[in-house]
């Protein structure tokens, strides 16, 4: 998978190292059996279900606590904005979380996607605009402002050819920021993806 990495900037900077991953759970088979009782004079065959897991995702929509990355984006509502009809791959898989400042910053893989989401919540923070304008300093061509998204929000093309959208936002007394590194595809997209992620932030 190609490498992308991003910067958030509180107090000091935090660089994103690309391979940071966390290992994804999946839960076990719930088996249940009806109970034998062998003082009844009749023994019935204990009887096995097995549930099978069906994928959910409930978006996070300005929680007062943010605890992670993926809960903003699912893999599936990617695709779907996007328009991929590449089925074989919704699945997103939360990083660890890293300390931000006083703040804490979270990361979300979408491995059949090539896309990557960081997701920083930082009490109080500098203006969503001076945060967006040290992000975008990264950006290998100038970046444009995405109207209607959060507080303020813009989109560009990184020097590795990744596209960034970012969005910020002051919600629940924090600087909440948003930092989408995606395939290129079209600006519609990246327009769409902004406005969802700062109705959510």
């Amino acid at each position: 998978m190609r490498k992308l990495g991003g910067i958030f900037a509180a107090t000091c900077l935090l660089t994103w190292v690309a391979g940071c991953s966390g290992g994804s759970t999946t839960a076990a088979p719930a088996t249940t059996s009806a109970p034998s009782s062998s003082t009844s004079a009749s023994v019935s065959k204990p009887k096995t279900t097995t549930a099978t897991p069906t994928p959910t995702f409930a978006a996070a929509v300005s929680p007062s606590k943010v605890t992670g990355a993926c809960p903003f984006l699912g893999s599936i509502e990617l695709r779907q904005v996007v328009g991929d009809g590449n089925k074989s791959s919704d699945e997103s898989t939360e990083g660890p979380a890293q300390n931000v400042g006083s703040g804490k910053a979270y990361q979300c893989t979408y491995p059949g996607r090539g896309a990557k989401l960081y997701v920083a919540a930082l009490p109080g923070g500098p203006s969503p605009s001076a945060m967006i304008g040290t992000l975008t300093k990264k950006c290998g061509e100038a970046a444009t402002p995405v109207p209607g998204a959060g507080d303020t929000a813009a989109r560009c093309k990184m020097a590795d050819g990744a596209e960034m959208v970012v969005v910020g936002k002051h919600s629940h007394g924090q600087l909440r920021v948003a930092q989408l590194f995606i395939a290129p595809t079209r600006t519609d997209v990246y327009d769409s993806l902004a406005k969802l992620l700062g109705g959510r932030l």
